[in-house]
């Protein structure tokens, strides 16, 4: 013990709340100067973050600076992190945070204020005051309730023979994922994020620190024909080891059943009780029409254009004429016939286009009505429709079915924001950006439209900077950032962008699509008057 009580901090060390970072040497210690045991290698990453407190330091560079650039892995990185949060009693991940797709940042907590020394008559009148509430909240306060555990279910391995390889697809682990969101007493993380990490190298640990996961869930799916054997793993993601495992073997019929039997046994495992809730259908056609939504909706996602639309379109034409009685074509037609008509991308009659999908999306729910994918493309629709009302309804119900889907909240975002409650539409967006840590572009895109929308427009352009890609149609709120801003050359340069794939868009286009939708005060003739003064030909 280097000494018996520490009265103040050397010029060299660091308050980090339960301990003390020495700078000159790298080595923790208590308060009371009881040094702990921490490997080199993580009191050399605790060092490194404590240099640049405050800012993000990429997995990159601590590999550069503790490894001295030597080949290791992320999952390297990864157990130093733990090893360093479990000495610093950081559990909640608030000293050391990760920045997803990024690395780490160092938050040391915050200092209390210093006080005048009390007298003895304070002191006393303190110590009862608080031996009073003491006692009022152990009679009358509940116990809190703890953090729901975290979980995320990673794409499935598919061992099936050539024949049937790649039939199921993602279809198990993602009836999974929806199963487990139902269960108010999980936190999930959605399939955007967890799917991130098919093939992947990096180890459960980085995988968990990565996504924010208390549990992994991993397995294999394998389809001969008849019958889906499914096996599945749930790890713990700070220690790695395998909490539970099974093996189930059902006929295909019955899988959406073997996936919720999967769910109770997780819930079993991490000690939660979980109520019975109603569950989604899927029959052979089901599966096959299935595949064909999960192929369109991939498609459109990696490459948003009218080529692929069109594809999609084909597609799930032929699926609705194959699988009648399945809800994922006709689904999937109507989120593909809105997206023809909000971009120009499909010609012919509107009024019968906007009928037609209509009627896809409500057969959808009454083919499904536990499927929340339906209930997306119903509000998707009714919101196109001018029933905004009706679209915020048809998506709290999909949020319900599934409250890990990323993009259910982000349809409910824009429509809240629409008409005017921007604070629920951000609450929603933060939602997202914690179940779905390495959200994609359609996140930004919302949340910069909905920041500009609130007058925060430097905070916009700042959102929108940070995905990594946008596609061409998101120029148009870019554009609308840059006016708000001054940037007028800029704004000029965005909708340019946005025309050279829309050349035949227009003011009057842009008008006659989001009236009666954006309901919002002012907000429609905001918006307007920005595309018009950045070019837009009227």
């Amino acid at each position: 013990m280097r000494f018996a009580k520490r009265r103040s901090l050397k010029s060299s060390e660091i308050d980090l709340g339960p301990v003390v970072l020495d700078q000159a040497t790298a080595r923790v210690f208590t308060r009371s100067g009881r040094e702990l045991d921490l490997r080199h290698q993580s009191r050399q990453v605790l060092a490194v973050l404590a240099a640049a407190m405050g800012e993000t330091v990429t997995r990159e560079a601590l590999i550069a600076k503790v490894w001295s650039g030597r080949s290791v892995s992320d999952d390297s990185v990864a157990q130093c992190i733990a090893e360093i949060r479990r000495v610093l009693n950081d559990s909640e991940k608030r000293i050391i945070e990760t920045v997803p797709r990024e690395g780490y940042r160092l938050v040391p907590p915050a200092k209390a204020p210093a006080s005048r020394p009390l007298s003895r008559h304070r002191v006393a009148m303190v110590l009862l005051l608080l031996a009073i509430a003491a006692l009022a909240l152990v009679l009358f306060r509940p116990s809190p309730a703890s953090r729901p555990p975290v979980i995320a279910v990673l794409p499935f391995d598919d061992y099936s023979p050539p024949q049937h390889q790649g039939f199921l697809n993602d279809a198990v682990s993602e009836n999974i994922i929806t199963s487990l969101a139902r269960f108010p007493q999980f936190s999930v993380i959605s399939r955007r994020s967890s799917h991130v990490f098919r093939n992947s190298d990096l180890g459960i640990a980085e995988i968990a620190d990565q996504l924010g996961a208390d549990f992994i869930l991993e397995g294999s799916q394998q389809y001969d024909g008849k019958r889906v054997r499914t096996t599945a793993q749930l790890i713990d993601g700070r220690t790695a080891a395998h909490v539970w495992a099974e093996e189930f073997d059902v006929p295909l019929d019955d899988l959406l059943r073997a996936n919720s039997r999967i769910s109770r046994k997780i819930a079993s495992a991490v000690g939660a009780k979980v109520v019975d809730t109603a569950e989604a259908r899927m029959a052979a056609g089901d599966v096959s029409a299935l595949l064909i939504s999960n192929a369109a909706q991939s498609r459109i996602m990696r490459n948003f254009s009218r080529e692929n639309l069109l594809i999609n379109i084909r597609e799930q034409e032929q699926s609705i004429k194959d699988y009648p009685d399945s809800a994922w074509g006709h689904l999937g037609q109507a989120l593909s016939l809105r997206i023809g008509l909000r971009y120009g991308w499909i010609e012919g009659d509107e009024a019968a286009t906007r009928a037609r999908m209509t009627a896809l999306a409500r057969r959808g729910v009454e083919l499904d009505p536990n499927n929340f994918l339906a209930y997306h493309a119903l509000g998707r629709v009714l919101m196109f429709n001018r029933d905004i009302e009706g679209a915020v309804s048809a998506y709290h119900r999909a949020v319900a079915l599934n409250p890990s889907s990323s993009f259910a909240r982000n349809a409910l975002a824009q429509a809240l924001s629409f008409t005017g409650k921007t604070e629920e539409a951000l609450a929603e967006i933060a939602e997202i950006e914690r179940i779905d840590p390495l959200y994609g572009h359609d996140t930004n895109w919302t949340k910069a439209r909905i920041e500009w929308q609130d007058g925060a427009c430097a905070g916009a352009l700042n959102t929108f900077k940070a995905a990594p890609s946008m596609p061409t149609a998101a120029n148009k709120t870019l554009a609308a950032i840059h006016h708000c801003l001054g940037n007028q050359e800029k704004a000029k340069s965005a909708v340019a962008g946005f025309l050279s794939e829309h050349p035949n868009w227009s003011l009057a286009r842009e008008r006659a699509v989001i009236t009666g939708m954006w309901t919002a005060p002012g907000l429609r003739d905001r918006w307007l008057a920005a595309l018009e003064a950045s070019g837009m030909p009227p």
